[in-house]
C-alpha cells in the first residue's frame, strides 16, 4: 500500500506556490496558465479534481497524465469525451497497475483497477493500444486485463501482449489461438521467445503460412522433429519457408536431405556449411545436389558449394546495355533505362523510379498483381516518405486501419488500398475497410495520421 501511494503522489522539484496562488491560476481565463497548474505535482488534490472538468481538453490531458491527480479524478476522466485525454490517462494508469488484482480491498487500489478495466474496453482503439504497449512486458500486470487485451479484435491491441506478455501461459495462448478468427494472433504468438512444443504443433497445423514462416524463423521455438518433417513436406509450395528451414538451429540428416531436393541453389550452400551435419551426411546432401545439376536444374559447378562470384558475374552479363530497349522483368514491372533491374534492392529501384516520377499507383497495382511483394512494400515506403521498418510494422500487424492509413499517406487511390490490405497486410477480405462513395478513404485524416504516428513511433523505439 505504501509503495503504491508513493508512486501515485511522487513529488518533483518545483518552485512552491501558495494555495491562494494555485486557486488564482485555476480561475485564470488563460488555458496555458491552468495547464501549467494541472502539470504540477504539488497542486492540492481538490484543485486537480476541479481542473479535471476544465472545458479545455489540453488542461484535462495534463490532469490525466499527472501522477498526483487523485484517483477520484482519474475515474471521472475515464468518461472524457476526448480520446487523447483517455489515452493519456490509460498510459498513466497502466504504469501504476503492476501488482493490482481484480479483488482489491483497499479503496484507492480498487478504484485504480476499475478505471483500468474500463479503459481496456474503451471504444477508441488507440486507448486500448496504449495500455497494451505499456503492459506487454510487465510480469505482474493484472492477469484479467492482459487476457482482455490478448483477445481484442484489433491486432494492434492484441499483438503486443500476445508476442511479449509473460503473464500469458501456454494454456492461455492455446485457448486464444483456437478461438481466434483473425490471422494476426498466430503470427504474434509464433514470434514469442521459447515457444513450446504444444504451441508449435498448433501453429504448424494451421493454414496460416505467415505464422508458420515466423515460427520457423524463431530460433528459440521448440519444434518437434516430427512436426518439422511435416512442414518440410509442405514446404515446396511455400518458398518463404525455405530459408528459415535451412537455418533452423538443428536439422536431422533426413530433414537436410529432403530440403536439398527443392530449395534454391543459394540455400544449398547454407545446408553445406552447417556444422551439425557429419561428413557422410553432407556427402548425401551433395549427392542430391549433383542429381539436380545433372537434370539441368542447376548449372554445373567445379564443386558443389555455390560460387558467389560466379553468380554475380552471371548477373552482370545478363544486364542490358545502356542502349537496350525497355523490357518487362519477370514480375511484370517495367524496367526502364537507368532504372533498378530485377535482383537489385527493391527500395533502391523504387527510389530511382520515384526520382523520375515513374513510381505511380499503376506501378504499385502491377506489382501487387505480379505478387512482387518486396517492390510493392518498398514503393509504399518511398511514396509515403516513411521508413521501411515503419511500413513493416504496419503490414505485420495485419491492421486494416493501419494499412489504409499507409496507402493514404502514399497518395494511392482508396480502391487500391483494399488490394493492399489483402495482398500485403494479409487482412481477411471480410475485415477490409472499403472506400466510401466517390472512392473516398473510410477514415478521417486525424485517425489516419494518428495510426501512422503510432507505427512510426513503434519502429523508432524498436530500433533503439
Amino acid at each position: 500500500m505504501k509503495g503504491f501511494l508513493q508512486r501515485v503522489f511522487t513529488k518533483r522539484s518545483e518552485t512552491p506556490i501558495t494555495y491562494d496562488e494555485a486557486k488564482e491560476m485555476a480561475a485564470s481565463p488563460d488555458a496555458d496558465v491552468r495547464g501549467k497548474l494541472a502539470q504540477r505535482h504539488d497542486t492540492r488534490p481538490e484543485i486537480l479534481y476541479f481542473l479535471a472538468t476544465d472545458h479545455d481538453s489540453s488542461v484535462r490531458r495534463h490532469i490525466a497524465a499527472n501522477q498526483a491527480t487523485p484517483v477520484q479524478a482519474d475515474v471521472l476522466l475515464t468518461d472524457d469525451s476526448d480520446d487523447s485525454v483517455r489515452g493519456s490517462l490509460a498510459e498513466k494508469i497502466a504504469h501504476l497497475s503492476a501488482g493490482l488484482t481484480a479483488h482489491e480491498t483497499d479503496k484507492l487500489r480498487r478504484m485504480t483497477y476499475e478505471a483500468l478495466d474500463k479503459l481496456v474496453r474503451d471504444q477508441a482503439v488507440h486507448v486500448r493500444q496504449v495500455i497494451s504497449e505499456t503492459l506487454k512486458d510487465i510480469a505482474d500486470a493484472p492477469q484479467p486485463i492482459i487476457q482482455q487485451l490478448a483477445r481484442d479484435a484489433e491486432s494492434v491491441v492484441s499483438g503486443p501482449v500476445l508476442q511479449y506478455s509473460p503473464v500469458l501461459t501456454e494454456e492461455d495462448l492455446l485457448e486464444i489461438i483456437e478461438g481466434s478468427s483473425g490471422r494476426g494472433a498466430l503470427s504474434f504468438v509464433s514470434r514469442r521467445r521459447n515457444v513450446g512444443e504444444k504451441l508449435a504443433d498448433a501453429i504448424a497445423a494451421s493454414s496460416d503460412k505467415d505464422a508458420i514462416s515466423h515460427l520457423l524463423g524463431n530460433k528459440s521455438a521448440q519444434i518437434r522433429e516430427e512436426t518439422l518433417d511435416q512442414l518440410i513436406d509442405r514446404a515446396p509450395d511455400y518458398p518463404e519457408w525455405h530459408e528459415p528451414l535451412v537455418k533452423r538451429p538443428t536439422l536431422t540428416p533426413t530433414a537436410a536431405g529432403k530440403l536439398a531436393r527443392f530449395v534454391a541453389e543459394n540455400l544449398i550452400s547454407v545446408l553445406e556449411r552447417r556444422k551439425d551435419l557429419k561428413k557422410d551426411q553432407l556427402d548425401a546432401v551433395r549427392e542430391v545436389v549433383q542429381l539436380r545439376i545433372a537434370s539441368g536444374e542447376f548449372e554445373k559447378r567445379d564443386d558443389v558449394a555455390t560460387d558467389a562470384k560466379k553468380i554475380k558475374a552471371d548477373k552482370d552479363k545478363a544486364k542490358p546495355s545502356d542502349k537496350a530497349e525497355p523490357k518487362s522483368d519477370k514480375k511484370g514491372v517495367v524496367a526502364e533505362d537507368g532504372d533498378e533491374e530485377e535482383g537489385e534492392p527493391a527500395f533502391e529501384k523504387a527510389l530511382a523510379m520515384h526520382a523520375k516520377k515513374k513510381l505511380t499507383d499503376q506501378e504499385v497495382a502491377k506489382a501487387l498483381a505480379a505478387n512482387d511483394v518486396k517492390f510493392a512494400r518498398a514503393s509504399l515506403a518511398v511514396l509515403a516518405g516513411i521508413s521501411p521498418d515503419a511500413v513493416s510494422k504496419v503490414l505485420n500487424t495485419h491492421s486494416a486501419k493501419g494499412v489504409v492509413s499507409l496507402a493514404w499517406k502514399a497518395g494511392l487511390p482508396a480502391d487500391l488500398a483494399v488490394k493492399i490490405q489483402v495482398k500485403l497486410g494479409h487482412v481477411p477480405p471480410s475485415q477490409t475497410l472499403n472506400p466510401r462513395s466517390g472512392n473516398q478513404y473510410p477514415l478521417s485524416e486525424d485517425d489516419m495520421n494518428w495510426q501512422l504516428e503510432f507505427f512510426t513511433g513503434m519502429a523508432t523505439s524498436g530500433a533503439r
